[in-house]
Parts: structure tokens; C-alpha cells; sequence
């Protein structure tokens, strides 16, 4: 049975077009919370749990404390650009990634479908995790490149030794000064974090969106209000994936920074224990606020886009069978 994704009258290509363009759409609605999480995720400063009336203190200097606060230190430093500071190589990402996403996840289901038809050995739930899973590995080391460029970017403030000032010449000083290894830093964990992150995401929201699909069936719910009901399966599924996988993408964030000034290299399980035993275990979620309100929303606007421009391509091949 195919997942509440996909759609037998769709192509691969055809359901890859919808994922990119609603990687496109969702990246300019979160893009300056996607700014303020690398901010806070790069920074170093230990924190604490408080469970006791005394409250420990860090005496580091702390520049970005909370969501609100950085946002409107970033607005005063830099100005409305510099909440979209990475943006362009942002947007190839989302476009690009998207489109690898939902063409590989239509793939590998057709595939698996076919194995699997006769013998039904699989549970569903488990079909769209693995897909979900590999697909997502797929798209992550397919535009990795384009990831690293946004974190630079989204890191680099005004004044700064090393300021990118376009994709071209960032591309350029990375390959001269770190070799084509450069473009791939923080890669392992960045694919530790998606396959359970996507698996997740995937398998979550096709639980959701069956879920509000069948209360539209059993005419509980109003059909016009389908778009509203794929944004809060697209939101759901974000908002709980993300949380299960965070400590990674801190992890992943730290690598990428690798080759700039004052950040020494490492593997990914050093950068992770570094992290705990000089920061805290809850610095690994450091910045994990405006990801939620970040990932929230994008999910939400991700799905609901996919699923309209679907349906558009859907009535076109309709329309076009009359």
C-alpha cells in the first residue's frame, strides 16, 4: 500500500518537482530562526541544569541568551540582512535536497512495494521509515555542500576575520585552504541525525495525515479544510523527529565550523563528548527553541505545499485525459 505521500498517477521526477518547490517556499518563511539556531548552537559557553534555589553561573561571555533577545541583537548589529545571511546557498539547499528527498522516497517505495507484494513481511510503518531513512541520506550527501556554505554564512558576522561575501568566492577560499574534504565536514553526523530524523518524519506523518484522511473520509472533518490538516501532520511530525535528533545536528554544526579561526578539528564522537564534559549534557540542545518554532512552521508549509502542488499536477493530468 503506498504511503499518504506518494501517488500511483505520479512520477518520480513529477513528485520531485513538488518537493522542490515546496523546499523553496518553506525556506523563506524560517529562514532568520534558522540564522538565530547556528548563532546559538556555535556558541561554547557551559550550561547548566537548576534544580536548587542557587542558580549556577557561567562567567564566558554569553552573546545570544534567547530567541527573542538574539533576533533583536541581530537586527541591531546587522541589520534585516543579516537574518537572512546564508540564504542563497539555503535556498539551492532546500530546493535541491527536497527534490532528491521525495524522488529517492518514491524510488525506494516502488521498489520495496514490488519485493515486498507477495511475501508482506513488512509493516507499513516500518516501509515508510526506511524509506523515509534512506532517502534522506540520499539528499544529505547530495547537497552536503550547500548545507556547509549556509552554516559559514549563517556563522559569519560583520567585522569578522574570515567574511564570505559570495556562494563563488566562499567555494573558492574553502576548496584553496581545506581541499574538497572541506565541503563535507561534519558529513557522519550529519547522516547519523537524518536517517532516524527522516525515518521519523516520514513515518510520523503518514500516521498523522492517514489519521486526518480517514476523519475526512468518515466526514468528521470538512474535505476544505484538507491543506490545513496536512500542516499539522507536517508540523507534528517535525516538531517531534527534531527533538528526538537534536544533539546531532549541534554535533554536525560544530563540525562544519572545522577549518575556521579557533576551531580545532575533530571526529564527530570527540566533538560530542567535548561538548558534555565542557559545556554540560543540556548544551546539547543549545538553540533547540528556535529550531522547534523553526521546524514547526517549515514542515507545516513543506507538506502542505508538496501535497497542493500535487494535487495541481494531479487536475492537469486530469484535464488533460478529458
Amino acid at each position: 500500500m503506498p504511503s499518504y505521500v506518494t501517488n500511483a498517477n505520479l512520477s518520480s521526477t513529477e513528485l520531485a518537482f513538488c518537493g522542490g518547490t515546496a523546499g523553496v517556499v518553506s525556506r523563506v518563511a524560517i529562514a532568520p530562526l534558522d540564522v538565530v539556531k547556528i548563532r546559538m548552537q556555535l556558541q561554547t559557553h557551559r550550561t547548566h541544569f537548576s534544580f536548587g534555589s542557587k542558580k549556577m553561573m557561567d562567567t564566558s561571555p554569553v552573546k545570544y541568551l534567547n530567541t527573542i533577545q538574539a533576533l533583536k541583537t541581530i537586527l541591531k548589529e546587522e541589520g534585516i540582512r543579516g537574518l537572512y545571511k546564508g540564504n542563497m546557498p539555503a535556498e539551492y539547499l532546500y530546493l535541491s535536497y527536497s527534490a532528491v528527498e521525495f524522488w529517492a522516497y518514491k524510488e525506494l517505495e516502488q521498489r520495496l512495494e514490488r519485493w515486498d507484494n507477495k511475501r508482506q513481511l513488512l509493516p507499513h510503518t516500518l516501509k515508510t521509515f526506511g524509506c523515509g531513512m534512506i532517502a534522506g541520506c540520499t539528499a544529505t550527501t547530495a547537497t552536503y555542500p550547500f548545507d556547509l556554505l549556509r552554516t559559514r554564512f549563517a556563522a559569519s558576522v560583520r567585522g569578522a576575520e574570515r567574511g564570505y561575501t559570495t556562494v563563488t568566492r566562499a567555494m573558492i577560499d574553502i576548496y584553496r585552504k581545506e581541499g574538497l574534504i572541506g565541503f563535507y565536514r561534519g558529513l557522519w553526523p550529519a547522516i547519523i541525525q537524518i536517517m532516524p530524523y527522516m525515518g521519523l518524519l516520514f513515518s510520523s506523518y503518514d500516521l498523522f495525515a492517514k489519521g486526518f484522511e480517514k476523519l475526512r473520509d468518515e466526514q468528521v472533518l470538512t474535505a476544505s479544510y484538507k491543506p490545513t490538516h496536512d500542516m499539522i501532520s507536517g508540523a507534528l511530525s517535525g516538531l517531534f523527529s527534531k527533538t528526538v535528533v537534536y544533539p546531532f545536528d549541534l554535533v554536525r554544526k560544530r563540525l562544519q565550523m572545522e577549518g575556521t579561526p579557533k576551531i580545532k578539528r575533530q571526529s564527530w564522537l570527540a566533538c560530542l563528548k567535548m561538548v558534555v564534559k565542557q559545556e554540560g549534557f543540556r548544551s546539547l540542545y543549545k538553540g533547540l527553541v528556535p529550531s522547534l518554532v523553526k521546524v514547526g512552521p517549515a514542515n507545516a508549509v513543506t507538506f502542505m505545499v508538496f501535497e497542493e502542488t500535487k494535487d495541481i499536477l494531479l487536475w492537469l493530468k486530469t484535464r488533460k485525459d478529458l
